[in-house]
């Protein structure tokens, strides 16, 4: 379980996130909306350490997220696979070596042989195919591109996966796409995961929870069958598709 506690964060005289508590429960898929600049996204490099809060606290999997100690951090980190927005590959590396880079890098595998396994396997998850396998990303798809970031993400075996805009930059087939990739991921490992996301459309068809910011508060915090019915402004103008933003 990720546990999230009254969690304060401004960025010089600008309060970004404002006594914010939720919790990401075993096996949930959770959504976080909001406008752009809410800080959505903040709240993923909290949850990593990668930023510290000014107030409040985060525990992952019953760990103290805590940036002054480093030892514990990457404790939590270990613990933790995060899919940035943008795929983020190694431009000079195969999708094979772009898969098998956190398992080399963590020295997760001690027998070389069997990293290859351990690609086939995510490749397979993510529904890539493995005639990829030595293409550079210059010669992928973005929805390719994406799917690789998400195999070399799954192959350390995270606990917890965190999602930063995953449909940022693609085209309605492609959302679809990723979608039902989410939704596949949730079915076949059940691993607890947040999306942060303006999405809309792709909460509804993926999330179990839906979470709503707005000025840094909470506004909203429930099933996506009650969000279609909530009376929340926000909730309303992100159901008629009111342009808010990345």
């Amino acid at each position: 379980m990720i546990v999230v506690s009254k969690i304060t964060k401004s960025f010089g005289s600008r309060l970004v996130l404002d006594d914010i508590s939720f919790e990401a429960r075993p096996g949930e898929s959770l959504f976080i909306l909001g406008k752009s600049g809410v800080g959505k996204s903040v709240l993923l490099k909290l949850i990593v350490g990668l930023i510290a809060s000014d107030q409040g606290s985060i525990s992952v999997g019953g760990q103290k997220v805590d940036v002054e100690n480093p030892r514990l951090l990457a404790q939590v980190r270990r613990k933790c696979g995060l899919v940035f927005q943008f795929p983020a590959l190694l431009d000079s590396a195969t999708v094979f070596e772009n898969i098998a880079f956190g398992l080399r890098a963590r020295g997760l595998v001690e027998d070389p042989n069997l990293i290859e396994p351990r690609v086939f396997e995510q490749m397979r998850t993510v529904d890539l195919d493995t005639s990829f396998l030595n293409s550079y990303p210059n010669q992928l798809s973005y929805v390719a591109q994406k799917k690789v970031s998400i195999a070399r993400t799954l192959a350390v075996s995270p606990d917890y996966l965190l999602f930063d805009e995953p449909t940022t930059g693609m085209d309605p087939v492609a959302t679809a796409v990723l979608n039902e990739l989410l939704k596949k991921l949730k079915r076949e490992l059940n691993v607890t995961t947040i999306v942060v996301s303006h999405d809309i459309k792709s909460a509804l068809a993926c999330a179990d929870r839906l979470i709503l910011i707005d000025h840094g508060k909470i506004v909203f915090d429930g099933e996506p069958k009650n969000f279609k019915s909530s009376n929340v402004p926000l909730a309303i103008d992100f159901r008629e598709g009111v342009s808010l933003g990345k």
